[in-house]
Protein backbone atom coordinates (compact mmCIF):
# COMPACT_ATOMS: atom_id res chain seq x y z
CA UNK A 1 0.00 0.00 0.00
CA UNK A 2 1.55 3.40 -0.70
CA UNK A 3 1.17 6.58 1.00
CA UNK A 4 -1.39 7.77 -1.94
CA UNK A 5 -3.53 5.29 -0.80
CA UNK A 6 -3.24 5.08 2.46
CA UNK A 7 -3.82 8.79 3.49
CA UNK A 8 -7.26 8.95 1.76
CA UNK A 9 -10.58 10.38 2.60
CA UNK A 10 -11.83 7.25 3.23
CA UNK A 11 -9.31 5.74 5.79
CA UNK A 12 -9.45 9.14 7.53
CA UNK A 13 -13.40 8.70 8.47
CA UNK A 14 -12.58 4.86 9.16
CA UNK A 15 -9.90 6.33 11.91
CA UNK A 16 -11.89 8.72 13.29
CA UNK A 17 -15.33 6.40 13.65
CA UNK A 18 -12.49 3.68 15.05
CA UNK A 19 -11.43 6.16 17.60
CA UNK A 20 -14.39 8.38 18.18
CA UNK A 21 -16.93 5.87 18.86
CA UNK A 22 -15.29 3.88 22.39
CA UNK A 23 -14.47 7.54 22.95
CA UNK A 24 -17.97 8.50 23.09
CA UNK A 25 -19.10 5.12 24.89
CA UNK A 26 -16.30 5.80 27.51
CA UNK A 27 -17.90 9.27 28.15
CA UNK A 28 -21.69 8.06 28.41
CA UNK A 29 -20.93 5.24 30.32
CA UNK A 30 -18.70 7.70 32.66
CA UNK A 31 -21.42 10.81 32.92
CA UNK A 32 -24.03 7.73 33.77
CA UNK A 33 -22.03 5.49 36.30
CA UNK A 34 -20.34 6.40 39.63
CA UNK A 35 -17.15 6.32 37.55
CA UNK A 36 -16.75 9.76 36.65
CA UNK A 37 -16.12 10.60 40.25
CA UNK A 38 -13.39 8.34 40.44
CA UNK A 39 -9.57 9.33 39.74
CA UNK A 40 -9.65 5.97 37.64
CA UNK A 41 -12.45 7.59 35.31
CA UNK A 42 -10.41 11.09 34.91
CA UNK A 43 -7.39 9.31 33.82
CA UNK A 44 -9.34 7.00 31.65
CA UNK A 45 -10.61 9.95 29.85
CA UNK A 46 -7.28 11.42 29.78
CA UNK A 47 -5.71 8.63 27.56
CA UNK A 48 -8.70 8.89 25.06
CA UNK A 49 -7.97 12.51 24.79
CA UNK A 50 -4.26 11.91 23.98
CA UNK A 51 -5.08 9.50 21.51
CA UNK A 52 -7.19 12.11 19.40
Amino acid sequence: MTKENFLTVRWNNLLSLGVGFPTLIYVVVAFSTSIWSGRGGLIGLSIFGALF
